[in-house]
């Protein structure tokens, strides 16, 4: 683990060069290297330790279409945009699980979760379209607000694992969680609302690739 660590850790300092460089070739290149490294670990750890009939095969689910994600992105901004908003209901759906059976909760406990991201999304809409002149989604504002309402709750309910499960592998898994969703944000920030902002983009790589890494790390933990 520490080696595959290490080894991701440098690729994604590369990566912070690489996005930034107009080079799509050798973007490309880096992005799908760590996004296979997260996937292949994670299957690694999968067939070892878990069975196929778990509810651990939506987690595996979701992480194949985060890396279809990072596949498409980088040259088709809806498609790939398509896999993460599948990829977040996995999450969600997994994690909400996680809290019931690990957890011992029931719905009512993390219903606050719901509630929480239906105020950001909320948030969200009247800002667009109170200030369409400095948030310039365009065509994009309802499609990109319907995607954000997945990776909000895949946040927040990462955020109810780190509150209602600490000290736990799941707690882990659920900051990598939180990490998806700031990482997110960033990017529509960036897109959006400051164009051309080198340190955006790569803290939403630093963000974004970190969260996966402690999510299959938290997998074999």
């Amino acid at each position: 683990m520490t080696v595959f660590i290490v080894i991701y850790l440098l690729a994604l300092c590369c990566y912070f060069k690489t996005r930034t460089s107009g080079n799509i070739k050798a973007r490309a290149i880096n992005k799908y290297l760590m996004a296979t490294m997260y996937l292949v670990f994670a299957i690694v750890v999968f067939f070892k330790r878990y069975d196929f009939a778990s509810y651990q095969t939506l987690l595996m689910a979701a992480l194949i279409l985060a890396w279809l994600g990072d596949i498409f992105l980088v040259f088709d901004f809806g498609r790939g945009g398509d896999f993460f908003l599948a990829g977040n209901i996995c999450f969600v759906l997994y994690e909400q699980i996680v809290l019931v059976d690990r957890g011992g909760y029931g719905f009512r406990d993390f219903a606050w979760t719901y509630i929480v991201a239906a105020v950001m999304l909320a948030f969200v809409i009247f800002a667009s379209g109170r200030w369409p002149d400095k948030i310039k989604m365009g065509k994009m504002r309802w499609p990109m607000t319907f995607y954000l309402s997945s990776i909000f709750m895949h946040g927040i309910t990462g955020l109810a694992l780190m509150l209602m499960m600490p000290g736990t592998n799941y707690s882990l898994m659920g900051l990598g969680s939180f990490l998806f969703m700031v990482s997110d944000i960033d990017l529509n920030l960036y897109r959006y609302v400051f164009n051309n902002n080198k340190w955006l983009v790569r803290f939403n790589s630093l963000t974004y690739f970190t969260g996966l890494l402690l999510i299959v790390i938290s997998t074999a933990l």
